[in-house]
C-alpha cells in the first residue's frame, strides 16, 4: 500500500517528471529483489487499475522522444525475462511444447502482416511490439515462481484488493464519484456518465484483480490444510461475486455463478445442509447491503439487466436492445475474417483497425484464422484435460485432489467472460491481462508437477 501511495502521488500530484523517476526506481529495486510475489502484485495493480487510479496509459514512463509513453508493466515484463534467463531455473510447465508452437505461430502472424499491409510508421511497429511483449511472461513467470509458496504469497497479497474493489463500488454508488475523484482528480469516467444519464451503473474496479483473487481463494478454500483461513477465502469469493453483480456485467455474473455452482457440487461436494448455510449467509449479506437505498436500487437494476438474457434465449439477439455484440459487432468482424479465413489478418492494418474487444472469439478468428483458433483450442483442451486426469489419478487422501478441479472449472468461467463480455485470450495481450494469465497457467503447471512427483503441495511457512 505504501508503494501504491507513492505511485499515486508521483503520477497525479507531483511534478511531471517525478512519475518516471519513481517508476524507474521501483523497477531497479524489483530487479534486485527476490520477493517476486510482492512486485508482481504491485505492477499488476498499476496495469489493472485501482479505485479509479491507473487507467490506461497513466502509469507510464516516457523514454523515446516522438513515441507514446510506455506502460510501466512493459518494463516489468522485460526485467522478468532477464531475471528468469539469468536465474537459469529448470522449472518449465508441462505444456511447454504447446507454448513453443504458439510462439512460432505468432512469428508467422507478424511476418504475414507485412504481406497483407502493415504501416511502416515507427509508432505502428512499436504498437505491434507492445502487443506481443507481455506474452513473454509465459516464459518468465514459471521460472521465477518456482515453488508453491511464491504463488501462495501472490494470492494472499491480492486478498485486500477484493474487498477494496467492492468497497469502491459501494462508495461510488453512494457518492456518485470514484474514490480517485474524491481526492481532486476530476476525470471523466464513462460508467459515471452512464449512471448520470439515468441508465444502469456499470462501474467495475480492478476487474482482473477480482478475477485472480477469486481463483486463488477458491483453490486454497478447497485444499485440505489447516494453514489457510477458509472463512477468509470464502469471504473473498463473496466480495468478488458482489463486485461483479453490482456492475451489472452479465458475462461476469454468468462466470461467477457458473464457477460457484460447479465448485460447490464437484469440488467441495457439499450436502444440502451446507449449501443451505451458504445461501442463508449470502442472503444476509445481500440484505445488509440492500439496506443502503442506492445500493438496493443498483441490485434491482443489475438483476433486471441479467434477466435480459431470457430474451436472448428466446431468439432476440439484441437481448431487448441491450446487447449489440451479436447483431452489430460480431457480423462486422466475421465479414473481415471471411476475406482471410485460414490464417486471418495477423497484425496487419486491417486487424489494428477492425479488432473488437467486445467479441473475443470472432476477433481471434479475424486475427489468426481457423488455424490460430485451432491452436488455441488445442492448448486449452490439452491443459484442462491433463489437469482433470491428474486429479482423478490421485488418492482421496491427497490434499489437492479436489482443489485441482478448481483450475478447469475456473478456466471455463473465464472463457464465459471471454465469449460474452470482452476478449480475454489471444495471440497478444496487455501487461495486466498477461500477468493474470501467466500466473494462472504457471500456478496450475506447478501444482500439477508437484502432484506428479508426489511432493507435498502446501509449502510450510519460512
Amino acid at each position: 500500500m505504501g508503494l501504491l501511495a507513492g505511485a499515486i502521488w508521483s503520477t497525479y500530484f507531483g511534478p511531471g517528471f517525478f512519475a518516471s523517476i519513481f517508476y524507474i526506481m521501483t523497477l531497479i529495486v524489483y530487479y534486485r529483489s527476490k520477493d517476486e510475489a510482492l512486485w508482481l502484485v504491485f505492477f499488476f495493480v498499476l496495469s489493472d487499475g485501482f479505485i479509479g487510479f491507473f487507467n490506461k496509459y497513466e502509469a507510464v514512463i516516457s523514454v523515446i522522444p516522438g513515441l507514446p509513453p510506455i506502460e510501466v508493466g512493459h518494463f516489468y515484463v522485460i526485467l522478468t525475462v532477464i531475471k528468469a534467463y539469468r536465474g537459469k531455473s529448470d522449472n518449465v510447465p508441462f505444456y511447454e511444447t504447446m507454448l513453443k508452437i504458439m510462439a512460432i505461430y505468432i512469428l508467422f502472424l507478424v511476418a504475414q502482416s507485412y504481406t497483407m499491409g502493415l504501416s511502416m510508421e515507427i509508432n505502428v511497429q512499436f504498437r505491434i511490439v507492445k502487443h506481443i511483449l507481455p506474452l513473454l511472461l509465459f516464459y518468465s513467470i514459471p521460472r521465477l515462481f518456482d515453488n508453491e509458496q511464491h504463488y501462495r504469497d501472490l494470492f494472499l497479497l491480492l486478498v485486500p484488493f477484493a474487498f477494496i474493489a467492492l468497497g469502491a463500488q459501494v462508495f461510488t454508488l453512494m457518492t456518485g464519484a470514484a474514490p480517485s475523484q474524491l481526492l481532486g482528480l476530476q476525470r471523466d469516467l464513462w460508467f459515471l456518465k452512464t449512471a448520470e444519464a439515468g441508465k444502469t451503473y456499470r462501474g467495475f474496479y480492478s476487474t482482473t484483480a477480482v478475477l485472480l483473487s477469486c481463483f486463488g481463494a477458491l483453490y486454497y478454500g478447497a485444499v485440505k490444510t489447516n494453514e489457510i483461513n477458509k472463512p477468509l477465502m470464502f469471504s473473498v469469493v463473496a466480495a468478488d461475486y458482489l463486485s461483479a453483480f453490482i456492475s451489472a456485467t452479465r458475462g461476469w455474473v454468468l462466470c461467477f455463478t457458473f464457477v460457484v455452482i460447479m465448485y460447490l457440487i464437484f469440488v467441495l461436494k457439499l450436502g444440502a445442509r451446507s449449501v443451505g448455510g451458504i445461501v442463508v449467509t449470502s442472503a444476509i449479506a445481500m440484505v445488509i447491503l440492500s439496506s443502503i437505498p442506492v445500493v438496493n436500487k443498483q441490485f434491482t437494476n443489475a438483476y433486471e439487466r441479467v434477466l435480459t438474457l431470457e430474451a436472448l434465449a428466446g431468439g432476440d439477439v439484441s437481448a431487448g436492445g441491450t446487447l449489440t455484440r451479436l447483431h452489430k459487432h460480431g457480423p462486422k468482424v466475421m465479414k473481415r475474417w471471411a476475406e482471410s479465413p485460414l490464417t486471418g489478418w495477423g497484425f496487419s492494418n486491417v486487424f489494428l483497425k477492425e479488432a473488437n474487444f467486445h467479441v473475443g472469439n470472432q476477433t481471434i478468428l479475424m486475427h489468426s484464422g481457423v488455424l490460430g483458433a485451432f491452436i488455441l483450442a488445442l492448448f486449452f483442451g490439452v491443459f484442462n484435460l491433463q489437469i482433470v486426469q491428474r486429479s482423478m489419478s490421485l488418492p482421496h487422501s491427497n490434499p489437492v485432489k479436489s482443489a485441482l478441479l478448481v483450475i478447469p472449472i475456473f478456466f471455463m468461467g473465464w472463457f464465459i467472460i471471454h465469449s460474452t463480455s470482452g476478449q480475454q485470450f489471444a495471440f497478444y495481450s496487455e501487461p495486466g491481462g498477461a500477468m493474470a494469465q501467466a500466473a494462472f497457467f504457471s500456478f496450475a503447471a506447478l501444482v500439477y508437477k508437484n502432484a506428479v512427483l508426489g511432493d507435498t503441495p502446501i509449502s510450510q511457512p519460512a
